[in-house]
């Protein structure tokens, strides 16, 4: 048993120092692999007997407080993993695989590791990202695929804006990702009532100065989000749509009137991660280099603002191109391969 907490915890070490960001444990007849997501590539990094690669799993599921005898339902859980003096957040899923089981672990740092400065790959987005730090009130909305980074710019605008200021903030997450200072963090809890709608609601009664939102699932959370930034409160939200132009249809589409979020809405973002070229590696940043790893991957940002943003509301129409500008231009001056250029206008 020890040998086997030993072995899962230098695992887990090794993908925190490697910067994965998940780890996948895959258990097939004969054999359990592991991959790392590295990088936001799929990266397969050991192979073990399948009778160690259960175990293991057993034990991950045991210290997470999952029920180690169950494995043809889904399970999720979570726990904390100390490494030297920084703390990481483990989120562990479980699903079936055929008569076996598969463990995806997902790392989650509790400080932010982006700054608004090294968000964007281009420099000019910083000044955007700036000005939103000195809003009062409205409605940003940022949008963008799964995994694209709008959490972690979301963070780090909060952030900023608790050394701006000294201002009310709560967040209103599923679930919570890392712990931010002097900030209020509510956690979706559906088992206790406790949903966007409900902890929306309770936060306007709250006295805040800015609220997160996580995600703007529904026409109730939309509508709320609408009304607060009306009466004088900042909100960030994120919403599900690929370009700029369907995030404000999206958000038409859950009810919410034109004229009342051309009068809100002071931003709409959208963002995608691509790997940067490393010049240690000669292209591709290779996933062993230990010089440019915290660098490896950054985002492309499309901004609609002023009078750019009124006109799309009004219109309901906008340029869906903007992201591969920016990546063209990102590829121009030296911050992306052609090999990542090609990926992104092809993926």
């Amino acid at each position: 048993m020890q040998d086997i907490e030993r072995f899962s915890l230098s695992l887990i070490d090794e993908a925190i120092s490697s910067k994965a960001t998940d780890i996948h444990f895959l258990s097939e007849s004969k054999q359990c692999l592991i991959f790392y997501r590295l990088h936001g590539r799929f990266e397969k990094w050991k192979e073990l007997k399948l009778s160690i690669g259960e175990r293991l799993i057993s034990h991950l599921k045991y210290r997470s407080g999952m029920d180690i005898g169950e494995k043809r339902k889904p399970q999720s859980s979570a726990m904390q993993h100390r490494k030297q003096s920084s703390i990481y957040s483990l989120r562990l899923s479980t699903l079936p695989n055929r008569d076996k089981e598969s463990l995806v672990i997902r790392i989650l740092p509790h400080t932010t590791p982006y700054s608004i400065t090294s968000l964007s790959i281009l420099p000019k987005m910083k000044s955007v990202l700036d000005d939103v730090c000195s809003f009062t009130s409205g409605l940003c909305l940022f949008s963008g695929p799964t995994g694209s980074g709008k959490s972690t710019t979301m963070y780090a605008l909060i952030e900023q804006i608790t050394q701006l200021e000294c201002k009310s903030i709560i967040t209103i997450e599923d679930p919570v990702e890392r712990p931010l200072t002097n900030v209020v963090q509510a956690e979706i809890n559906l088992k206790a009532g406790l949903t966007y709608e409900t902890v929306l609601r309770a936060s306007l009664r709250h006295d805040p100065d800015v609220i997160l939102i996580g995600e703007i699932r529904d026409e109730i959370t939309a509508s709320l989000a609408i009304r607060a930034s009306l009466t004088g409160h900042l909100v960030l939200a994120t919403v599900h749509a690929n370009t700029c132009y369907s995030a404000i249809m999206r958000m038409m589409n859950l009810g919410v009137d034109p004229k009342d979020l051309a009068e809100c809405c002071r931003l709409v973002s959208t963002q995608q991660l691509v790997t940067t070229y490393c010049w240690f590696c000669d292209g591709e940043c290779s996933i062993t280099c230990k010089k440019y790893r915290d660098k490896a991957r950054g985002a492309l940002f499309s901004v609609l603002r002023g009078k750019q943003l009124t006109n799309a509301i009004e219109k309901q129409e906008g340029d869906k191109s903007e992201l591969i500008k920016q990546a063209k231009k990102a590829w121009a001056l030296g911050f992306l391969s052609e090999k990542e250029l090609w990926r992104f206008l092809n993926g």
